[in-house]
């Protein structure tokens, strides 16, 4: 009788995540701490989400991060420029709140006004982009990941609904660490 194997996924990303997702941020560092823990959560989440073939081949070299706005969470994330993901070096690219959103795999939503973070969340959604922000009720309004302070930690809300909008899978051990939400009507 022959078994079927399954590749093992490697842990390792998974249990950094685990480990920030713990990691109190205590006020002498609130700032650089907290934005330090995002921007690591926002690579970890590359590594346990997919993206359709037609937008990020497996034989694709890079993965565009693009970011709009301004703010600590902005700033941050440039340190993931150059990294290694999934066997893709990651490129940061600023865009415009009317630029455009072709070959951006991941938007990173900074410090706009909410009537310019709402027209960037509507131009992404005919793609596949994960989009990542910090405002209050993000992916409840149709964002897929959503960055919330609870009791001095950083946690991620996930709106599955949005990523299969985005056509994005998440992996399930994502989704155990994640606080789950639904569109608000």
């Amino acid at each position: 009788m022959e078994i079927l194997r399954t590749p093992r996924p490697s842990y390792f990303g998974l249990f950094l995540l685990l480990c920030l997702c713990g990691v109190s941020v205590l006020p002498a560092y609130a700032e650089s701490g907290e934005y330090h823990v995002k921007s690591a959560m926002i690579y970890n989440f590359t590594l346990f989400m997919d993206w359709p073939e037609d937008v990020l081949p497996a034989a694709a070299t890079q993965m565009t991060v693009c970011v709009a706005g301004k703010g600590p969470l902005v700033a941050v994330v440039d340190h993931l420029q150059e990294k290694k993901t999934k066997g893709k070096t990651i490129t940061v690219r600023k865009v415009t709140p009317t630029g455009g959103l072709a070959g951006c795999q991941v938007l990173v939503l900074g410090d706009l006004d909410k009537s310019t973070a709402s027209s960037l969340l509507e131009r992404s959604r005919t793609g596949a982009i994960l989009t990542v922000a910090e405002s209050a009720g993000f992916a409840s309004s149709g964002g897929v990941v959503g960055f919330v302070l609870q009791g001095g930690k950083v946690r991620f809300e996930i709106n599955p609904a949005a990523a299969q909008r985005h056509r994005i899978r998440i992996s399930s051990q994502l989704l155990k660490l994640a606080q789950i939400v639904r569109d608000e009507p």
